[in-house]
């Protein structure tokens, strides 16, 4: 989810209601019912919008009253899906974890490697210097040519101050290869504060390389549910249809997971787009998108405390966020003033 939307324009007025209605499963009817009760917060669809039992939007023909029956059945066929979902996001997460990345293995460790030859060669002890040059070199042609043509353009971006590093990016958009995504993010931490262009330039290379998945079809999907997504609100429900399908064919491709957390808070579900973008941290603990769109939802639902965390988290990934840094700042203020007056008793 990109952060660059003011939490307090309202884009979708109608589906307003929506999030509203968070809390509308009152425990003490469903006790009576004999419902389980949820734990935690309960986000069910109601007003303009609902789920059916594929999570896919659609209009609601009739608004489910607060406690009723079919407010009950919303809520427990969102929560049933959300919870099929978390469960096949964990299971890709870890099949993910135990991929290695083989690029940036071989960058890591070659640049631990030269220092290595540096304090051979400083210590006049040339056999070892020869020697760890002739491993680093043996590691590299044990490499795949893709995987050779990727660390050549890893080992460019070591200086990310250069006058070449905008270029370097295009040549990495254009090369699109995943493993390239932490090069990419250390870049962006180190890149100086004042060099903006190269700074947008690393950003955009990130988020083009996110949007891969490594199947065609289903980038093109993507793709298809953007466009759709620009169209607000007409194209909204249509563009949480196409991602939700992605999700379901492919629960461990991030950005599908992402696009849809950013059409719910365009919809005003925010508790929805908070689920969706727990997922994508889950596969992708580094997306400064999700964690800085996850803090959007908390401002709107006036969790100040969490929204302030989430903001914290999306800097500690990607410091050049500067409308990020201005709400983490507020909040910070804010939070720190109302600190004082409960202090004095005010």
């Amino acid at each position: 989810m990109v952060a660059t939307t003011v939490a307090t324009t309202i884009f979708y007025p109608r589906a307003a209601a929506a999030a509203a209605t968070q809390r509308a499963v009152k425990r003490r009817r469903d006790r009576a019912r004999g419902l389980p009760l949820p734990k935690g917060r309960v986000s069910i669809i109601g007003s303009s919008w609902t789920l059916d039992r594929r999570g896919r939007a659609c209009k609601a023909t009739k608004t489910p009253e607060e406690g009723s029956d079919a407010a009950t059945a919303a809520a427990l066929v969102v929560i049933e899906h959300d919870a099929r979902m978390r469960e096949r996001v964990s299971n890709a997460a870890r099949v993910q974890s135990a991929t290695p990345n083989r690029v940036d293995e071989f960058v890591l460790h070659e640049e631990l490697t030269e220092r290595k030859i540096a304090w051979a060669v400083r210590a006049n002890d040339f056999e070892l210097a020869k020697a760890l040059k002739e491993e680093g070199a043996r590691r590299e042609q044990e490499l795949s040519p893709s995987a050779q043509l990727a660390a050549a353009l890893a080992r460019r971006l070591r200086d990310p101050n250069s006058a070449e590093t905008e270029v370097i990016c295009a040549d990495i958009v254009q090369l699109g290869d995943r493993r390239l995504v932490p090069s990419l993010l250390r870049a962006l931490c180190t890149v100086d504060a004042d060099n903006e262009a190269v700074s947008q330039a690393i950003e955009h290379a990130i988020w083009m390389l996110w949007q891969k998945s490594g199947n065609l079809h289903y980038d093109a999907r993507l793709l298809d549910g953007i466009r759709a997504m620009s169209i607000v609100p007409d194209g909204l429900p249509m563009a949480r249809d196409i991602f939700t399908e992605i999700m379901d064919a492919d629960p461990g491709f991030a950005e599908a997971h992402n696009k849809r957390a950013t059409v719910n808070y365009l919809m005003q579900l925010y508790d929805l787009s908070i689920k969706d973008c727990e997922n994508v941290l889950i596969l992708n603990p580094q997306h400064f998108g999700a964690h800085s769109g996850k803090g959007l939802c908390h401002l709107a639902l006036h969790q100040y405390q969490d929204a302030l965390n989430s903001f914290e988290n999306a800097l500690l990934v990607n410091p050049k966020m500067e409308h990020v840094q201005r709400y983490k700042e507020s909040l910070q203020s804010m939070l720190e003033k109302s600190q004082r007056k409960h202090l004095r008793g005010d």
